[in-house]
């Protein structure tokens, strides 16, 4: 009989769950014989070691949510691809004290488009560690197989940090983190913020016209309002430890209905226009307004998510710091060529099936 165990050894806690077909007094058991002893005695988190690191704490929880027993062996993309596809700057070590931001980016928008130009030259700035991950084909693939991805570089970030680490994606990123997040409780564990820029949570209208005529790419279907794979995303709840922002603009030409698909339950749900009125900002530029630039560090930098009354000046200017239109311009170009790349995806009739682990949880 399986049961979901997870021990986070940066936090020192052991994660369980009754949801793999255990009761949670045969789970208690099962982690008592993992620190040394068989004892059943009281609740799963009453449940101690013998010998176990000071502080240890054992919990029941409804985030161990799918993959049984060793995660990291259940990825079905090669490790190798999954390794070249994650950096980071030198400065991403335990002992930096520094804290490590991972960069999820979009449709046609990978590190290089998305990053190199804004955020990848600006965080630096602000003291933190940055790291990126390439999802493969451009990020037009099935939203299952980027999120494998996420899920390694979230855990390559953790280990070469040696402590929890922020992750800010933009567009379609969100969808992938936040799906390695809802299915691999280890990966939620490492993450303290989690920040969304045009974040189709929800999905989007535009996937469903595109997918209109009844044959659409894989990622069209899965980010459709209504999909089985927005209402999997969306079933259960992430971590409560885990600070969620989600920051859009009204005027996304590409993200609608705005407010009703990025808002995430429990997040600071941040329409740019609430706060800036008539602030001009669409998708794209959303990676580098000034406005959202100055909710996504204030979120970094204070416990919980993002508050905009307490960003001074949060409306100045138009956009991030060392924004230099003659670096913007050729990564966009680039990134707007792989964008449109997507209609020569495979049309296929439906989404693909959802994992196995997915469907339930």
């Amino acid at each position: 009989m399986q049961f979901c165990i997870q021990y986070d050894t940066v936090l020192n806690e052991i994660y369980i769950s009754s949801v793999c077909g255990v009761s949670g007094r045969l789970t208690a058991k099962a982690i008592g014989a993992t620190c040394g002893h068989t004892s059943e005695e009281g609740a799963c988190d009453r449940v101690g070691c013998s010998v176990r690191p000071p502080g240890l704490r054992i919990r029941c929880s409804p985030y161990v949510t799918g993959l049984c027993g060793d995660q990291r062996s259940q990825l079905t993309v090669p490790q190798e691809k999954l390794d070249q596809s994650v950096q980071c700057t030198p400065d991403v070590t335990p002992t930096s004290g520094k804290e490590a931001v991972l960069l999820v980016g979009g449709v046609g928008f990978g590190p290089y488009e998305a990053w190199s130009w804004g955020y990848a030259k600006a965080l630096p700035r602000e003291g933190f560690g940055v790291c990126t991950v390439a999802i493969p084909n451009h990020g037009r693939g099935d939203a299952t197989i980027g999120a494998a991805y996420v899920v390694n570089a979230i855990r390559y970030a953790r280990e070469q940090s040696g402590r929890q680490v922020d992750v800010v994606a933009h567009s379609a990123g969100p969808a992938l983190a936040l799906w390695a997040m809802r299915f691999w409780p280890d990966v939620a564990t490492s993450v303290d913020d989690m920040v969304v820029l045009a974040a189709p949570i929800h999905g989007t209208l535009l996937a469903n016209a595109v997918c209109a005529v009844g044959f659409c790419p894989a990622l069209a279907h899965q980010l459709s309002y209504g999909s089985d794979f927005t209402a999997a995303l969306n079933r259960a709840p992430l971590r409560s430890s885990i600070s969620v922002t989600s920051i859009f603009s009204l005027f996304d030409e590409g993200i609608q209905p705005a407010r009703e698909v990025s808002s995430y339950p429990g997040a600071a749900n941040i329409a740019l226009q609430d706060h800036c009125p008539g602030r001009l900002v669409e998708h794209v530029s959303q990676m580098f307004d000034a406005a959202a630039y100055r909710l996504v560090i204030d979120a970094l930098t204070h416990p919980g998510p993002a508050v905009p009354t307490r960003t001074a000046r949060l409306c100045e200017g138009i956009a991030l710091p060392a924004f230099a239109l003659s670096e913007f311009v050729p990564p966009f170009v680039q990134g707007s060529i792989n964008y449109v790349g997507i209609l020569g995806e495979p049309s296929l009739p439906a989404a693909p099936p959802l994992p196995a682990y997915a469907l339930k949880g």
